[in-house]
């Protein structure tokens, strides 16, 4: 027993050894991976550290302390005002240190190395108005935008860059605001120019834009300030857009003129083919067919690079007017007004070879002539473009009803008006302009005698409604040019009156109206600049209609009070405005360029037509 309790006793004792070596084991592994845990959070910390601060230094950008601010101002503003970057001389030094001063010298137009949304936007407006290079507009626009394009994170050129957009924006705005920006104001042979584009009663100093400038940086408003100086209209920002399309063909040098023989359609092959091809391409009229991808890519490489691979009877598919060819160029034949044939006849061709460049500054004019209408057009207005000799109703931004329109002759050209039609005349009598009654009839009368009888003319000894009606046997020519006692020529309503069945009259210092005609065959013209000034419409009961409707006016009773010949003038509850506009391009709602002849002469930018515009109002 004894012997046995010992070695149990012993037993016990290395049990306990082993158990405790064991448990010792345990506690030793425990805390090795305890610390290699914690080893682990450390590196993984410290990376996480390192990588946010790359990604905070890699996200940051230099900043301009408000002092070396105030140096760099100052230095352009009083050490060289006429040597900034690119040796430009600042033009309104004065007030630039009038409106550095109350911002503290700090930058107007930078956001430290940055341009901020406001000088995006003030940099956009100046190149889209001095693209037209209709006259010397001041903003030295290039030198602006290559001094911006070589912005790095040196104070003094960002602080010169804010200085001459400063300098530039006094310029723009005082233009902008004493409507100084309105094309063809200068034309003499309708003074009516002049009661659109009213000047200011005070014309705007370069004083009055720089407090406009102060107040709007108060309010954190520069942004809008600048945006509100450009129109707003979908249709100036709709250009704005093929704008830069036109400059960029012209600025990728790969744009020249065809030389190609006349008469090309589909089927026929030659070496300008792809030249042609491309050109439609960048002007956005070509369409890719379903099986362009077939062709080889060297047959899709550098038009020129394929004109001069061609050799005579070459038919790959390169030099083919296709299908494709055919379809893009009877598209560009409509949206230029031309007729749509897909042949390329000279007409076409000479078009297609107005360099884009000129396409550009033609543009960039048609856009100043959004700045003769209101900002708000009104729910339901009319709007006429002479060029397009084209008329619609439009409510809610959308078409209701168009219709074709005859405008004033080059001798008699119809204004640019921004009135209210504010009564509609059924079976209109016609007043006869003196001007019209001397030019145009009495010339006939005086070879036919009976023309005014036939005509149904009236004479009446002067122009007050009390008037005595002559004999028309009794006429004494002469009284229509005396200026003691001028003759008043009226004609009676009826199917021979000029002005046809209706009149929609509007105030203006030229006579000018909307109207029907008698000679309903001018509108089958191509060309119908063939008025004495006011506008024929094609459609005139249609569009009385749509005015009158709302006064419980039908087409049934329309066309009675019209059948009696008894003359019956409506007044509109909702007077409507009336825009008489002239474009030469727009965009169309298909977002397409749509480019007319220039009927009137008025886009010839260096011709003698423009030498009036430079009249300040």
């Amino acid at each position: 027993m004894g012997r046995s309790a010992a070695l149990y006793s012993r037993r016990c004792v290395a049990s306990r050894s082993a158990s405790n070596t064991l448990h010792d084991d345990d506690n030793k592994l425990k805390k090795k991976l305890k610390q290699n845990h914690l080893v682990i959070i450390l590196v993984a910390t410290c990376l996480g550290l390192f990588y946010l601060a790359l990604f905070v230094s890699g996200s940051s950008r230099p900043v301009i302390s408000p002092l070396v601010a105030k140096e760099s101002i100052e230095y352009w503003l009083y050490d060289a005002p006429s040597e900034v970057v690119g040796n430009i001389s600042l033009k309104y030094r004065d007030e630039l240190d009038a409106l550095y001063r109350k911002n503290d010298f700090q930058t107007i137009w930078m956001d430290h190395f940055q341009l901020t949304e406001a000088a995006q936007e003030l940099v956009k407006n100046l190149q889209h108005t001095a693209s037209d290079e209709w006259k010397a507009y001041g903003y030295r626009v290039s030198k602006l935008q290559t001094e911006i394009s070589r912005l790095s994170n040196q104070p003094k050129h960002a602080a010169a860059i804010d200085v001459l957009l400063s300098d530039a924006y006094i310029n723009y705005a005082q233009q902008v605001l004493n409507n100084e920006l309105l094309p063809n104001t200068g034309e003499l042979d309708h003074p009516s120019f002049r009661k659109v584009a009213a000047p200011p009663t005070t014309r705007i100093t370069s004083l009055d834009v720089i407090s406009l400038l102060s107040q709007s940086l108060d309010q954190g408003k520069l942004h809008s300030l600048v945006k509100e100086l450009a129109p707003q209209h979908p249709g100036y920002q709709r250009l704005a857009d093929q704008l830069t399309r036109y400059q960029n063909i012209a600025d990728s040098g790969l744009w020249y003129p065809l030389n190609v023989k006349l008469g090309l359609t589909l089927g026929d092959t030659h070496a300008q083919l792809p030249r042609l091809r491309w050109m439609l391409k960048a002007y956005g009229d070509f369409k890719e067919s379903s099986l362009t991808w077939l062709l080889p890519e060297k047959e899709q490489e550098n038009p020129l690079l394929l004109e001069q691979a061609f050799r005579h009877g070459n038919n790959k598919p390169a030099y083919l007017f296709d299908q494709d060819i055919f379809a893009a160029l009877k598209h560009y034949q409509k949206r230029n007004g031309l007729n749509a044939n897909g042949i390329l006849n000279s007409e076409t061709l000479n078009q297609l070879n107005e360099a884009p460049y000129f396409i550009a500054q033609r543009i960039a004019l048609n856009m100043k002539r959004w700045r003769y209408l209101p900002k708000d057009m009104g729910q339901r207005y009319i709007l006429v473009n002479l060029a397009n000799f084209h008329l619609d109703l439009i409510k809610q931004g959308k078409p209701q009803l168009s219709m074709k329109v005859v405008i004033g002759r080059n001798q008699r050209r119809t204004p640019v008006l921004a009135e209210t039609i504010s009564s509609v005349v059924l079976a209109p009598a016609w007043n006869v302009p003196h001007r019209i009654a001397v030019r145009d009839i009495l010339p006939v009368a005086q070879r036919n005698p009976l023309y005014l009888e036939s005509n149904h003319y009236r004479i009446f000894e002067g122009w007050n409604e009390k008037a005595p009606e002559v004999e028309l046997s009794d006429i004494n020519w002469e009284g229509f040019n005396s200026r003691v006692n001028t003759y008043r020529m009226l004609q009676a309503p009826g199917k021979n009156n000029a002005l046809g069945d209706v009149k929609f009259v509007f105030p203006n210092d030229k006579s000018i109206y909307l109207h029907d005609t008698n000679h309903k065959e001018l509108f089958g013209e191509k060309m119908r600049a063939l008025s004495s000034g006011c506008i024929r419409v094609e459609k005139p009961r249609e569009l009385a209609h749509a005015l009158l409707k709302e006064q419980n006016w039908d087409e049934a009773l329309i066309k009675n009070v019209i059948e009696k010949s008894i003359t019956r003038p409506v007044k509109l509850i909702k007077p409507i405005p009336v825009y008489l506009m002239y474009w030469t391009t727009w965009v169309d709602e298909d977002g397409y360029l749509q480019v007319r002849n220039d009927v009137y002469k008025r886009d010839k930018i260096h011709d003698e037509s423009h030498k009036l515009d430079s009249i300040i109002l």
